[in-house]
């Protein structure tokens, strides 16, 4: 495990960034009620659901372990594909409507909710769009970015490891030892952590791609990054 953390990102910069928007409609999603002005905004993977494996746990881990608004979207899937490197180009077409889905997620958070942070989390494919997101919107301002199972590979926009040297915000990168691909898209990131400032890296030990299983270690493993960046002065 690596890890490098500075300076964390300040809750009222993301509330003038956001504080004035409109109130917005909820997009297609499984929401959980907070308590605190810090939301989440998670996006599974291929095959998945917005409350199934990575992000059902994650999503009940933020809301009961900090008291954070949740929301899980809906990821539009392409239909008929089995997994492998082959999803990334079914899916690439597919970026620009999910890109207005997570927006519309970040909205209503910000302006029915009223957060003043938020975190985003993808999975697998969940990944490729979230890392999108991030690369093309360098001055948007987040609480922090978790990878889970982070996929590589495929036109643009959909090679994370393409996005994530362009992602300003703090990142976790978490992956199984328990997947041949996660670890060789792993490898092709080793030099992010040398040249990225507040990029974090944790290996789980046996996990597979989908963390069937090793859900208790990926709650802990983000909920412990979570409480290091809160921890930082800012």
């Amino acid at each position: 495990m690596h890890i490098r953390l500075t300076v964390h990102v300040a809750l009222f910069i993301y509330g003038a960034l956001f504080g004035s928007q409109v109130l917005a409609d909820r997009p297609p999603s499984v929401y959980l009620d907070g308590k605190t002005e810090t939301g989440v905004v998670l996006l599974h993977g291929h095959g998945g659901t917005a409350e199934g494996n990575v992000v059902g746990p994650l999503m009940r881990m933020f809301n009961t372990e900090f008291g954070y608004y949740t929301l899980s979207l809906d990821l539009p899937q392409v239909a008929g594909m089995p997994a492998g490197p082959q999803l990334a180009a079914a899916y690439a077409p597919r970026y620009p409507e999910v890109e207005g889905l997570i927006e519309q997620g970040i909205d209503y958070l910000a302006g029915e909710k009223k957060v003043k942070a938020i975190y985003l989390v993808g999975f697998s494919v969940g990944a490729r769009m979230m890392t999108a997101y991030l690369a093309k919107h360098p001055s948007q301002v987040f609480a922090g970015y978790v990878s889970v199972s982070t996929s590589c590979g495929g036109p643009a926009p959909m090679d994370s490891n393409d996005n994530l040297p362009r992602v300003k915000v703090p990142v976790l990168d978490i992956f199984g030892s328990g997947s041949p691909a996660d670890l060789g898209c792993a490898a092709g990131r080793k030099k992010l952590a040398e040249t990225m400032e507040r990029y974090t890296v944790v290996q789980v030990a046996g996990a597979p791609h989908s963390f069937r299983g090793y859900e208790a270690q990926l709650s802990a493993s983000v909920a412990d990054w979570v409480r290091a960046l809160s921890a930082v002065p800012k």
